[in-house]
């Protein structure tokens, strides 16, 4: 299958007075970003550890991850992985080049979209959604204490008072610091795509609103361009107005089937039949005298066998049931 993918993420600051979030669409990074094509990288990183901190976090982890899965070649999982713990390699330099930086870090999700469907990394509390009409799924892994604590609900280890008053329900267990990544969700299977599919990259910013909320947005301009659903979806999480409102990072992908591709698969094909009147087809001779190359006809026999094989076949049965039957008779 061949798709065309076009991308374009927006941002907000929300309550906070700066930008922490990060983001990258290869081959293309602008603020306003677009991409068309067969594939596609998109990546986004939720820093932490204080303003300075955070923002550089972010930003390095993302430059980084595009710049060593783009000079990579091999398998999407291995290059996912080797371009994750470069992210972090890059972490790990800059803060021990810069000791007041100690302790920043960040989340990062980085997804590849081409023939085969979806591939990712995560670490952290970043989401990747896939909105397939007319439902809004997470795909990947949530590594906050808070999903942990739900887990152990599920599973009736504590109460639901317990886990929604942790007070460190916010806290990772799982981020970009520099250290051993202590979890990492890698999908390298390809997460099979659908035409009208659309994949929204987050920071949790975006927690802001219901899963319903995020689907309605999105179907209501499901035929539009990426920018507006990016745009309305920003919009949407700033009409909250929540006191707190964390910086919100959303990333659209758009899924769509090439339709000049699949149009070209799909065509018949034409059984071409040379014209009555063969064409001269020159080639030189041993002596260098260009002469045209004989057309060999088939013995007037095998037209003959061809036109009448279905009765001849039939005759021969017979025949062979005539001595099969005359040689039972002579020997019994």
């Amino acid at each position: 299958m061949t798709w065309r993918v076009a991308g374009a993420a927006r941002a907000t600051t929300g309550k906070r007075a700066n930008q922490e979030d990060a983001f990258e669409i290869w081959p293309s990074g602008a603020q306003a970003a677009t991409r068309s094509g067969e594939s596609l990288l998109a990546v986004v990183a939720d820093g932490m550890g204080g303003h300075a901190g955070g923002e550089i976090a972010g930003e390095l982890a993302c430059r980084t991850f595009v710049s060593t899965f783009t000079g990579s070649g091999g398998d999407v999982g291995e290059r996912l992985q080797v371009s994750l713990d470069a992210g972090n390699a890059a972490i790990t330099a800059h803060v021990a080049a810069n000791p007041g930086l100690k302790g920043m870090g960040c989340t990062l999700i980085g997804a590849w979209v081409d023939g085969r469907g979806l591939s990712w990394v995560s670490v952290g509390d970043s989401l990747l959604l896939l909105f397939r009409a007319p439902e809004v799924l997470r795909l990947n892994a949530d590594h906050s204490l808070g999903a942990f604590l739900d887990d152990q609900v599920q599973r009736k280890k504590i109460s639901a008072v317990e886990a929604e008053k942790n007070p460190y329900r916010n806290a990772l267990r799982s981020a970009l610091t520099g250290k051993p990544i202590e979890i990492v969700d890698l999908e390298a299977d390809p997460y099979p795509l659908a035409d009208g599919d659309w994949l929204i990259l987050a920071s949790d910013g975006i927690a802001t609103l219901e899963g319903d909320e995020i689907g309605d947005i999105v179907y209501a301009n499901r035929d539009a361009a990426p920018e507006k659903v990016a745009e309305s979806l920003i919009d949407a999480v700033l009409a909250k107005d929540t006191p707190d409102q964390d910086n919100t990072t959303v990333l659209v992908l758009k899924i769509a089937e090439d339709v000049a591709v699949a149009a070209a698969e799909d065509a018949p094909t034409r059984l071409l039949r040379p014209d009555i009147a063969p064409v001269a087809a020159l080639r030189p001779d041993d002596d260098g005298v260009e002469t045209t190359q004989r057309i060999i006809q088939p013995p007037a026999y095998q037209a003959i066998i061809r036109r009448h094989r279905g009765a001849l076949l039939g005759a021969g049965m017979v025949l062979m049931f005539l001595v099969g039957w005359m040689l039972r008779a002579l020997l019994g």
